[in-house]
């Protein structure tokens, strides 16, 4: 996991439109809050020494540590639990130890390693890969690459997320900053601090009381989202740790990159990151995203709407690429492919290559 440099106070607006940071803790009592730790160096986390503060979000901050039983340097996420309610730090401590321990269990090149999970005093504390390299939005900049580097880049992401997947677990928040590659040349999928079971519903009430509890989530999430007209600011910095823990039917996620279904307070699947992925990709190859607006109001009509903003003129993007990407952003989750590992397989399929080999072949024979 790459640090960052630290940056100055931005309104949501500025956030939304510069670097398109997650929302930051639309789900009330679950979410980031409580009393601040903080590990200076020197200091230990369970064997972890720790060496540096890399960066800081919502709901915690992470560090460089060192492990002195393997020998080697980690990136060590420390995840807040609020304390405002015993029963519910318990129930979100166990959740969160619970995710960590899912990713724990994944093991796949293009997916940032967790090591080992534990917790200090009542938040928890995850272990993980420490990975030197660019993102996905640093690469683009200063390599300027063509189409096909793209391809290759995104699909080897899209392949550590499709292993997520298969192991039960959604991402959440797949954007440029989640993808890095790395010095030795892997591309690393990282940041599954929003991740959850994918088939895991965490309100437990009955029918009338839940829906209660959703119009209650969605008028703070709603207030929070206004914000960004009102100009309330939020800080910026360490991006990557704005992952509040969410409700069903709770509006979360970064804005530029959410699906329909996330503005709209569904229920979110593979089909969302599938979705988020294909906001990616077409932001890696055309410069830009689908939607843009500059403000949170203005945006969601046009995602929900499906107004997809009209290919550069000078774009060199093959008219079979941008129907895969086009069909990954519908609104209907129906209309998508059915898996990652199928939209994988077509992006994968470029015509150019397979009548290259074709001529090839020919002119042999």
């Amino acid at each position: 996991m790459a640090g960052r440099g630290k940056k100055n106070k931005q309104t949501i607006a500025e956030s939304l439109e510069l670097d398109g940071d997650t929302l930051p803790s639309l789900d009330g009592e679950e979410s980031a809050g409580g009393d601040e730790i903080e590990l200076a160096p020197g200091s230990r986390a369970g064997r972890y020494m720790i060496l540096e503060q890399l960066g800081r979000g919502g709901m915690g901050v992470v560090y460089k540590a060192y492990d002195p039983e393997l020998d080697r340097r980690v990136a060590l996420k420390l995840l807040r639990v609020r304390r405002k309610s015993e029963t519910r730090a318990d129930r979100a401590r166990d959740r969160l130890l619970r995710e960590a321990q899912a990713l724990a269990k994944l093991s796949h090149p293009n997916v940032v390693s967790a090591y080992d999970v534990g917790t200090i005093d009542t938040d928890v504390f995850v272990a993980m890969e420490l990975v030197e390299g660019q993102t996905l939005l640093e690469w683009l900049q200063e390599s300027k690459p063509g189409y096909r580097q793209i391809i290759e880049v995104l699909v080897a992401a899209g392949r550590g997320i499709a292993a997520a997947h298969q192991a039960g677990l959604i991402h959440r928040d797949i954007k440029p900053d989640n993808i890095i590659l790395g010095q030795d040349g892997r591309v690393r999928v990282l940041d599954f601090g929003l991740a959850r079971a994918a088939s895991a519903f965490e309100m437990s009430a009955g029918p009338g009381e839940q829906d209660e509890k959703l119009s209650a989530k969605m008028k703070r999430a709603k207030k929070m989202a206004e914000t960004l007209d009102s100009g309330g600011e939020v800080m910026s910095e360490g991006s990557r740790l704005q992952t509040p823990m969410t409700m069903a039917g709770a509006v979360m996620g970064t804005p530029g990159y959410m699906a329909p279904e996330q503005y709209m307070g569904g229920d979110l699947d593979e089909q969302s990151d599938q979705y988020s992925f294909c906001v990616t990709l077409y932001e890696a190859l055309y410069g830009r995203r689908p939607f843009t607006a500059a403000k949170f109001k203005d945006l969601k009509p046009k995602v929900t709407t499906e107004r997809i903003e009209a290919a550069p003129a000078d774009s060199n993007v093959p008219n079979w690429l941008r129907r895969i990407v086009l069909r990954g952003l519908s609104i209907s989750k129906e209309d998508r492919f059915a898996s990652m590992t199928v939209l994988l397989e077509d992006l994968s399929k470029d015509p150019w290559v397979f009548w290259r080999r074709l001529i090839a072949v020919a002119a042999v024979v």
